[in-house]
């Protein structure tokens, strides 16, 4: 089994648990730095994986793939703040779990082309793919604004949390160990 994370920014973050083909749960976490710590949220995330390790009795010979963080994002520089809070949360889980579950980083191309066939796939096309094979996974997501009016949006961490899981049961265990990143 995969527990596939999309890290999206240090304000979203999806989960999955994927078993081959089939997707067996998922949830988003969204941290409000108006009533959270960066601290609070990692705990956050933790605690979502480790119910989920539990709850369906994961073990070394299980995966958590998180994406590897980029410098370079469409041509431009990430801003530094974001790959410190994206490294927080990669180190948080590596520290948590790696006694546990078998963990990998995957470059955003990889699970991209395995998964959606296009490297340069966008995050429209991870929702559009979530949605044609699994139509039950509520994608919509309201945002509402002081200023202006609300938005309704698609939830595009939690579709690439759903391909980074299922990436990880269509490429061969090699291909994952070779990018593994546990301590131990």
């Amino acid at each position: 089994m995969i527990i596939g994370i999309d890290l999206g920014n240090k304000s979203r973050n999806a989960i999955s648990v994927v078993n081959g083909l089939d997707l067996l749960d998922y949830s988003n976490l969204l941290y409000d730095a108006k009533t959270t710590t960066p601290w609070e949220h990692r705990k956050k995330i933790c605690k979502q994986i480790q119910e989920y390790i539990y709850k369906y009795n994961l073990t070394k010979e299980d995966w958590i793939l998180f994406e590897k963080i980029n410098g370079f994002m469409h041509g431009y520089k990430s801003k530094l703040s974001n790959i410190t809070s994206l490294a927080f949360i990669q180190a948080t889980i590596i520290n948590e779990f790696s006694d546990k579950i078998s963990i990998a980083e995957v470059p955003v191309v990889s699970w991209k082309t395995v998964v959606l066939g296009n490297r340069a796939a966008k995050k429209e096309d991870s929702v559009a793919y979530v949605e044609d094979k699994y139509p039950w996974v509520d994608l919509d997501v309201i945002v509402e604004h002081k200023r202006k009016e609300t938005e309704y949006l698609k939830d595009d961490d939690t579709a690439d949390a759903i391909c980074i899981g299922l990436y990880g049961n269509m490429v061969d265990k090699k291909k994952l160990t070779e990018r593994q990143v546990n301590y131990t």
